[in-house]
């Protein structure tokens, strides 16, 4: 699971890292001692992602 070596992107301390990827591309990596919180701030940040696409999707819909 860890299996890239750098800088985690949120204790910025180098250790073996995980990549974790957003939904609008993007990635981040994150050592074992950050790993929870980092999934949980991704997590987040896709669900309003998805939810803000979803609302623009039916705005467009709607439209004449």
């Amino acid at each position: 699971m860890f299996t890239i070596y750098g800088i985690c992107d949120w204790c910025k301390k180098p250790n073996q890292l995980t990549k974790l990827e957003y939904l609008d591309g993007k990635t981040n990596h994150a050592c074992e001692n950050c790993n929870d919180f980092a999934r949980m701030d991704v997590r987040q940040f896709n669900i309003a992602e998805q939810a803000q696409r979803e609302r623009l999707a039916s705005q467009n819909a709607n439209r004449p």
